[in-house]
C-alpha cells in the first residue's frame, strides 16, 4: 500500500467513529422512549384494575394482578390520599385502643386503605397487627398473607416473620384454652391425651394454674402423711385428680397420682395414669414402662389372693349352711310334734276342744313310719288326712260333709316353736264347690 492510500485510511478512521457515536445516543433515548410509554400503559392498565377493584373487593384474583402490576412499575405507584388518610385514622384508633373491638375496628380501617391501594403493603401489615391485638388470628394471617404478596423486591420481611411466628404461638394457645375448658365441662380421656400431646407443641409450655397446684399441695400433704389413713389415701387421689382437671398435661402429677393408686391397692388405676404420665414425659418412657410391668405383677398377684379369699370365704359359708342344717335336724329330732294338743282361743270352727276339754285333744304321733292325728270329738264326718311332717313343721287337711261343718275342705300349715310348746300358722278353708273363702290363723298348745 503507498503512502497515500494510508494516509487516506487514517483519515476515514475518525469520520467513522463520529458517525458512530451519534447512533449509540440514539438508541439509549428510544430505549427509554419505550420504558416510558410502557410504564404510562402499566399506569393506566393498574388505574383500570383499581376502578374494577373498588367494585369488586373481594376478587383474590384480580387484587393478585393489581399487586403484581405496581411491582413491574418504576418508581412505585402512589398511594391515593383516601388510603392514607385511613391509614393515619387507623393508625390513631389502634395507639388509643384497649378492648378487642377496638382493635378490630382499626383492623378493618386498614384494610380500607388496602382495598383504595392494594400494593399498600404498610396497610396489610398494619391490619395483620391490629388484628392479632383483637385475638383474631385467622383474619390477622390473612393480612399478613396480603402484605408478603404486596411488599416490593428489597422489602422488609423479617417483621412479617416475627408476627407470624408470633399468630402461630398465640392462636395455638387461644386454641389450647378452648379445649381446656371444653375438658373441664365433659372430662373425657380422648381430649385429655389431645391436650397432653398440644401442650407439648407449645413453646413455652403452658403454665401451671394456681387452682391445680393448690389441689397438688393439698394431696401431697395427704398422701405423705405419716398417720395416713384409707381415708387419706382416697382424699390424696382425689386431690391429685382434681389437680389434673385444671392441668390435664402435668407429668408431675400424674406420677404422683400413680404413687397415691399404688398405695391404695388401685392397680389398674395407677397402670391407667402412668399410660398418660408416659404421653406426658416421654423421656421417661423407659422407666415408666417398668414400672407398668410392676404394677401388672401386683395386679395378678392381688388377683389371685382375692380368688383364695374368696373361695375360702365360700368354703366357710358352706360349712356353716352345713352346720346350721345339722342343728336343725338335731333340733327336729329332740323336739317333735309328736304329743297331745288342744285348740287355742282363736275365732273359728275346724277344731273342738280346747284348753278346759282335754277328751277333745288332737293326738298326733308315729307309727311305723306312719303319721296320724287323731281326736275322739270330731264327728266320724270329718276326716283329717294328706299329714305331713317335717323338722319343726306339720301339715294335713281337715274335711267333711256334715251340715254343721260348711266347708268342704281346710288346708293347715304349722310351725313349731322353738321350745316345742306352740304350733302355729295358717288354715285356708274352701266352701262346698271348693271354691277359696281364704285364710285364718291356727294355733294349738301342747297339753303338759
Amino acid at each position: 500500500m503507498n503512502t497515500r492510500s494510508m494516509l487516506f485510511g487514517l483519515m476515514l478512521l475518525p469520520l467513522s467513529c463520529a458517525i458512530a457515536i451519534p447512533t449509540a445516543a440514539q438508541t439509549a433515548k428510544h430505549a427509554a422512549g419505550s420504558r416510558q410509554v410502557a410504564d404510562e400503559a402499566s399506569r393506566r392498565q393498574l388505574a383500570a384494575y383499581l376502578a374494577d377493584f373498588q367494585k369488586t373487593p373481594d376478587d383474590a384474583t384480580l387484587r393478585n394482578e393489581i399487586v403484581e402490576l405496581a411491582k413491574t412499575i418504576n418508581p412505585a405507584p402512589a398511594i391515593p390520599d383516601l388510603a392514607r388518610a385511613n391509614f393515619t385514622q387507623a393508625t390513631a384508633q389502634v395507639n388509643g385502643a384497649v378492648a378487642p373491638e377496638e382493635y378490630k375496628a382499626a383492623a378493618k380501617l386498614f384494610e380500607q386503605a388496602a382495598v383504595q391501594a392494594p400494593w399498600y403493603a404498610d396497610a396489610d401489615f398494619s391490619a395483620a397487627s391490629a388484628y392479632s391485638k383483637a385475638e383474631d388470628y385467622d383474619d390477622a394471617k390473612r393480612n399478613l398473607d396480603f402484605y408478603l404478596a404486596a411488599v416490593r423486591p428489597g422489602g422488609d420481611i423479617q417483621k412479617a416473620e416475627n408476627l407470624r411466628r408470633d399468630l402461630d404461638a398465640q392462636q395455638a394457645t387461644q386454641q389450647f384454652q378452648q379445649t381446656l375448658q371444653q375438658f373441664v365441662s365433659n372430662p373425657s380421656d380422648t381430649v385429655r391425651m389431645g391436650i397432653i400431646r398440644q401442650a407439648q407443641t407449645m413453646k413455652p409450655a403452658p403454665e401451671i394454674p394456681e387452682e391445680a397446684r393448690g389441689h397438688y399441695v393439698m394431696a401431697v400433704v395427704l398422701a405423705t402423711s405419716s398417720e395416713g389413713s384409707p381415708e387419706d389415701e382416697q382424699h390424696a387421689i382425689e386431690e391429685f385428680k382434681a389437680a389434673l382437671l385444671a392441668a390435664p398435661w402435668w407429668g408431675d402429677a400424674y406420677k404422683k397420682l400413680a404413687t397415691a393408686q399404688t398405695a391404695a391397692g388401685k392397680y389398674d388405676d395407677a397402670i391407667a395414669t402412668l399410660n398418660f404420665y408416659l404421653l406426658a414425659q416421654p423421656t421417661e418412657a423407659r422407666n415408666t414402662q417398668d414400672e407398668i410391668y410392676r404394677l401388672k405383677a401386683l395386679e395378678r398377684k392381688a388377683a389371685d389372693e382375692q380368688a383364695k379369699q374368696q373361695t375360702e370365704e365360700q368354703q366357710r359359708l358352706s360349712l356353716e349352711d352345713k352346720k346350721r342344717a345339722e342343728r336343725a335336724a338335731i333340733d327336729g329330732m329332740n323336739v317333735s310334734v309328736e304329743g297331745k294338743w288342744y285348740q287355742a282361743s282363736t275365732p273359728n270352727v275346724y277344731f273342738a276342744g280346747g284348753q278346759s276339754n282335754p277328751e277333745c285333744d288332737y293326738v298326733v304321733k308315729q307309727s311305723g313310719g306312719r303319721w296320724s292325728i287323731t281326736n275322739g270329738c270330731s264327728k266320724s264326718s270329718r276326716a283329717i288326712d294328706n299329714i305331713e311332717v317335717q323338722p319343726r313343721q306339720l301339715s294335713f287337711r281337715l274335711s267333711g260333709r256334715d251340715s254343721g261343718f260348711p266347708y268342704s275342705e281346710v288346708d293347715i300349715t304349722l310351725t313349731l316353736s322353738n321350745d316345742g310348746q306352740t304350733l302355729e300358722g295358717r288354715g285356708n278353708a274352701y266352701d262346698k264347690n271348693f271354691f277359696p273363702l281364704g285364710d285364718h290363723p291356727v294355733r294349738w298348745l301342747r297339753r303338759d
